[in-house]
């Protein structure tokens, strides 16, 4: 019963001021379909990705794990989905984007201190991104051209594998700086070694175990023979070996720990460099964007209808608050 007496009440309430309410409605529809006719028309065109596994070039092409190598062609789960989306959003992006089709003029957004603050506001209006139900990314861009907005999604999903590779190529550098630094000294650190075994072996130590037991065997012949001048021509090349012998063979063990190290650090050093100058893509595009020049924005039906229906409400309330508070009023 309250539910019909207020039902009531409305209606009462909108026969008792039909004039007024007739004459406010007329004033909102003539405001909100000028409004609507004077904002600029926009356009919308759509980018479709599919977000890439995440991995490393040489774990990828260049590593030699046969069986066990990830598959580069496949689509990326919901986490790499997630990660696209963040580069799609990052401001680094829209920096980028922004000065590469001069948003700012085609924006008209003013070349101020708070200029940046503005991009942003309208890059959220224009600009949407969001991933679909199939694990997709979709990009729609607006603006007021069919071309324009065409170009802007095309240039964002252009921008993104440049994104990212400059994010990861950061990482890639230190990488490679690293791996080419102990690279150039093992390198370094063999030359060293065979100098220091070439300048031994001037000096008469070619090869310290070997020469030890064939002198030792020739010494032990000589001896059993009386045999002077051989005797004092291998003692004193046992007296060479016994004072150059430690660093032949200190100098010999480094050289083969270097040796043994180059080729792990030259399977490295090849990584970096692959991982540093090269990148795969951070997407599939399964549609560019194409323009249409159907417009997207405003829906003035919808502006005006909502219009029309704020106002009656507002209305409403006006004339109930008046006749409840102020019944004297005219």
């Amino acid at each position: 019963m309250t539910e019909i007496t207020n039902y009531k009440d409305i209606l009462s309430k909108i026969i008792k001021y039909k004039k007024q309410f007739i004459i406010i409605l007329l004033i909102a529809f003539v405001i909100s379909c000028t409004i609507s006719l004077l904002l600029p028309k926009q356009y919308k065109s759509t980018v479709v990705l599919f977000p890439a596994r995440h991995f490393s070039v040489s774990k990828l092409i260049i590593e030699q794990n046969f069986g066990n190598q990830e598959d580069y062609m496949q689509l990326g789960d919901e986490d790499d989905a997630e990660k696209l989306i963040q580069v799609l959003n990052s401001d680094v992006l829209k920096l980028r984007v922004a000065e590469h089709l001069n948003l700012y003029k085609r924006w008209k957004i003013k070349d101020t201190t708070f200029a940046y603050h503005y991009l942003k506001l309208k890059w959220e209006e224009m600009v949407s991104i969001k991933r679909t139900e199939f694990n997709s990314v979709k990009i729609e861009a607006h603006d007021y051209t069919a071309n324009n907005a065409a170009q802007l999604a095309n240039t964002i999903n252009d921008f993104c594998d440049t994104i990212k590779f400059e994010m990861t190529r950061q990482v890639a550098k230190e990488a490679l700086n690293i791996v080419e630094k102990e690279f150039n000294h093992t390198i370094k650190m063999m030359g060293e070694l065979e100098d220091s075994l070439q300048a031994l072996r001037k000096l008469g130590v070619l090869d310290y175990k070997k020469e030890v037991e064939a002198y030792t065997k020739s010494l032990g012949k000589a001896i059993e023979k009386g045999n002077k001048p051989a005797i004092a021509e291998f003692e004193k090349r046992l007296e060479v070996l016994k004072i150059y012998g430690g660093n032949y063979l200190a100098v010999e063990e480094n050289l083969k720990k270097y040796r043994f190290k180059y080729p792990v650090l030259k399977a490295h050093y090849d990584e970096a460099l692959v991982n540093y100058n090269e990148n795969l893509p951070f997407k599939f595009t399964v549609e560019k964007a194409k323009p249409n020049e159907y417009k997207a924005r405003p829906k003035r039906f919808l502006i005006v209808g909502f219009s029309m229906i704020a106002t009656f409400i507002l209305t409403l309330l006006m004339y109930i608050i008046k006749d409840r508070f102020f019944p004297n009023a005219q």
